[in-house]
């Protein structure tokens, strides 16, 4: 519920490192770690967004 949500981020203010990670829990949900495809597991930033953009380029055209 959103009363809790306010609580942990009131909680936070006492305690920064329990702050700090729930808003990097909810920055990590989301990123894309890898993908699963046919080829294999695509893993690393820079791998995804190159195949992401050309699986788009294929799709729609450059």
């Amino acid at each position: 519920s959103l009363r809790a949500k306010v609580r942990k981020v009131v909680q936070g203010e006492d305690n920064t490192q329990f702050f700090h990670m729930i808003a990097n829990g909810k920055h990590r949900k989301k990123k894309i770690f890898q993908l699963e495809q046919d080829e294999g597991t695509i893993v690393g930033q820079d791998n995804l967004k190159l195949y992401i953009t050309n699986y788009y380029k294929q799709l729609f055209g450059a």
